[in-house]
């Protein structure tokens, strides 16, 4: 008789166990890798206006599209590529995805994901239909667990990147460079306003992916940026514009009918 194949995963002792008690039996580590380089983009120019001290300067965000673009199209080829290698062994999901992003030190136009988790498969009853495809999600096992308890399924993962040119306005640029600047503290709110922008457009590429899930919501969701500084020069003024790299990436839930008992639930001591 042939001893069944052991599973490789990316799990821990204990989420092991608490994945296993909640239905779904480890299969092995699956991997998406992907890497993408950024096309060329264009720097934004601006829009002037004029004013009593000649042209001025308005604070603005813009996003720089193609590098967007770049990061997005990289995150879902990893992650398709992952959900490949799942499908390849029958599984119904991947469950604690760790999803890692960076630029390369010997290609400055170079980006790179990599998507890594453990395939599983379910041996529950009252998910329903899980469809032909695995589903994805970010959560740790024991959260995964935690939802199945809760009559709650992941769907898929849900994810979005922005890259954004925040353009330093005369105002601020005044307030900053000022005589007397340096002596009091002062928000600078082209950058505070930036930063809120870039937020938005990471988030529209994750609502619109949940959208596509047909999610009842997004869990898990976590929030990475990168900053750094540009100068430019108008009019023989030099500017310190910010280019503002975001990523969010969450895991997209639905609520199944659930027929179970409900979890249960103790009470949680100090021992000392």
């Amino acid at each position: 008789m042939t001893a069944p194949r052991p599973f490789s995963s990316t799990l821990g002792v204990a989420e092991a166990l608490t994945v296993r008690h909640a239905g779904l039996r480890p299969l092995r580590q699956v991997l998406g890798v992907s890497y993408y380089k950024v096309g060329w983009q264009n720097m934004p120019w601006g829009s002037r206006r004029g004013g009593m001290f000649g042209q001025q300067r308005d604070g603005e965000t813009f996003e720089l599209e193609s590098q967007s673009a770049a990061w997005n199209d990289a995150r879902r080829l990893a992650i398709g590529r992952l959900r490949d290698e799942a499908a390849a062994v029958d599984a119904d999901a991947v469950v604690g995805v760790h999803v890692r992003r960076a630029f390369r030190d010997w290609a400055s136009d170079l980006v790179e994901f990599t998507a890594v988790g453990t395939a599983v498969r379910s041996e529950r009853h009252d998910v329903g239909d899980l469809g032909e495809r695995p589903l994805l999600c970010n959560l740790p096992g024991q959260d995964v667990a935690k939802l199945a308890a809760h009559g709650f399924w992941p769907v898929g993962i849900v994810g979005g990147s922005t890259v954004a040119y925040v353009q330093t306005g005369s105002r601020q640029q005044f307030r900053a460079g000022g005589l007397f600047s340096g002596r009091r503290n002062q928000e600078l709110p082209d950058f505070t306003q930036g930063l809120y922008d870039a937020r938005a457009l990471a988030m529209e590429h994750v609502e619109r992916d949940a959208h596509a899930l047909h999610a009842h919501g997004v869990v898990g969701v976590s929030i990475d940026r990168s900053i750094r500084e540009r100068e430019t020069e108008v009019n023989n003024t030099s500017y310190t514009d910010l280019i503002i790299t975001m990523h969010v990436l969450g895991t997209a839930i639905v609520e199944v009918q659930h027929d179970g008992p409900p979890p249960e639930k103790f009470l949680a001591l100090p021992l000392r």
